[in-house]
């Protein structure tokens, strides 16, 4: 399988193509308790089955994709997907949370909060189990960031930053604004030393007074994952926990999961 560094920038005429002929798809990235290794959601990541170069990470084509005009499109239908997806493990008996990324430009051009509503009215998910994920950035530069935010929090769908950094007190401004989920940034996970122990467990207790919960992203060995789970963050994601899977890899992989982290209710 090429990687994404192998892959040519593609025009938007192709990424078009490619969404009109099914090609492009969901896989999901389980989300762990680190304290007790329980299941208890999954990212949606979007791929690409390219006929030629098989299956393609975003770093591929996700440039194109936020600079065209299928942001929008490719976002409504990333998110019905996964609603669609979710409510079928939820019939199964699975009770576990799917996170969706939004992007800048699906957050600022579309009406976000009717293309939720719609995606749970026709998939009937449970909006307590759906997760939205947006940058830091990205609420920064929406004057109208808390009235959306609540506008969701009213469905009862829960609000994630996606890029968080621990220090300072931007909790306090997130949790003003409505966000109830922060995932530590990956370039944090992999660059922090020793010095920033301090700084993560003060994350998680301030965390726990605001009623937000925290989840670090890009774990990638079991050092990491042992030394989150001391300094008291919850939840973990990444590679040295459990690559991305599709969906019915997710059916397998929860089949054989311990009456803790997935098993049907």
């Amino acid at each position: 399988m090429p990687s994404d560094s192998d892959a040519r920038p593609f025009e938007v005429g192709v990424l078009r193509d490619a969404f009109a002929s099914g090609q492009l798809l969901l896989v999901y990235q389980p989300i762990f308790d680190l304290r007790t290794s329980a299941f208890v959601g999954v990212e949606a990541l979007i791929r690409w089955r390219h006929p030629r170069l098989g299956l393609l990470g975003p770093d591929a084509f996700i440039g194109t994709l936020e600079s065209s005009d299928l942001v929008g499109p490719v976002g409504r239908w990333t998110l019905e997907t996964a609603c669609d997806q979710g409510a079928i493990w939820h019939d199964a008996g699975y009770r576990f949370r799917v996170s969706v990324n939004v992007s800048a430009r699906q957050w600022a051009e579309s009406d976000l909060v009717e293309d939720v509503r719609f995606a749970l009215d026709e998939s009937r998910f449970d909006p307590g189990l759906l997760v939205l994920e947006v940058s830091r950035a990205t609420l920064h530069s929406d004057p109208g960031a808390a009235e959306r935010l609540s506008a969701l929090a009213a469905m009862g769908v829960h609000r994630a930053v996606d890029d968080f950094v621990p220090g300072g007190d931007e909790l306090a401004y997130l949790s003003g604004v409505g966000v109830d989920v922060v995932k530590i940034d990956r370039s944090f996970v992999a660059g922090r030393g020793d010095a920033d122990a301090d700084a993560v467990t003060a994350l998680a207790r301030r965390a726990e007074t605001l009623g937000i919960q925290v989840i670090a992203a890009g774990i990638e060995d079991a050092s990491q994952r042992e030394r989150f789970a001391r300094e008291q963050i919850a939840s973990g994601q990444g590679f040295g926990l459990s690559q991305p899977y599709e969906a019915d890899e997710i059916d397998r992989y929860l089949e054989d999961f311990s009456i803790f982290s997935g098993k049907p209710l």
